[in-house]
């Protein structure tokens, strides 16, 4: 077991790809805290791997910090913690409301720096720890629409490099970027839009579990010696030529 008696904490863990991260983390033996704003949701994964549960809005930092007196209390430590809460949001730079803007750089990123300060801490007093932030192509790779959300991902890519040199040598700083990614109905959907399809060199969408399998890789002590990396687990999609969007 990669992960046998860690304490993580996996944001928006109820569903896609932070549920699978959850389920990876507690087959390779670790405790999760699952987190959603929904506390029937949450119950049901925690109940459904043995792990904790925690109901917090990413958008206020009291609940925020709340989540993390929980753990501290409860667990004494925190090994892991990946950043997956993300919002999406449509409108292009122009079109886009101030209000929708602060509420996607609130939730996308703030609630990442939040999370991440609060882990910080807790992990370079205990001597340790891993912190992946899951971010999306359009943060290195502009396209059409989707200006606040893309904006914000570019954002988490800067946020994991800054934090990654802050917290060396004592915390481990890693971003996973994540492609097309659907659930097995979702996926079905997704894989009749032929263009894109073929735009993704693997020639498939993404499964929620190849970036939970990224996730635990990079959460474990084989990357024990990396830091400061931003993986894509996206089919080749984002440096391929005439890729296109990579939202």
């Amino acid at each position: 077991m990669l992960l046998k008696d860690k304490i993580a904490l996996v944001t928006g863990s109820t569903h896609n790809i932070g549920l699978a991260i959850a389920r990876a983390f507690a087959r390779e033996g670790a405790k999760v805290i699952v987190h959603s704003r929904h506390q029937e949701d949450a119950k049901k994964i925690a109940q459904e791997i043995n792990g904790d549960f925690f109901v917090a809005d990413m958008a206020q930092p009291d609940q925020v910090g709340a989540m993390f007196e929980h753990i501290g209390e409860k667990h004494a430590r925190i090994d892991i913690l990946v950043n997956s809460v993300a919002h999406s949001s449509k409108p292009g730079i122009l079109d886009v409301a101030l209000e929708e803007w602060n509420r996607i750089m609130t939730i996308n990123l703030t609630g990442y720096f939040l999370c991440l300060q609060h882990a910080g801490k807790m992990m370079k007093k205990q001597g340790g720890g891993s912190i992946i932030n899951i971010s999306a192509g359009s943060g290195e790779r502009s396209s059409p629409g989707g200006a606040a959300y893309s904006v914000s991902k570019g954002a988490i890519n800067a946020l994991t490099r800054q934090a990654a040199v802050d917290l060396a040598p004592t915390v481990r700083v890693n971003g996973l970027i994540s492609g097309l990614v659907g659930t097995p109905i979702g996926q079905k959907d997704m894989g009749n839009r032929k263009p894109e399809y073929d735009m993704i060199p693997l020639r498939r969408i993404g499964r929620p579990d190849d970036v939970a399998e990224a996730a635990v890789f990079l959460a474990s002590d084989k990357a024990g010696y990396i830091t400061n990396s931003i993986l894509p687990v996206d089919g080749g999609r984002l440096n391929a030529m005439g890729s296109g969007s990579s939202r």
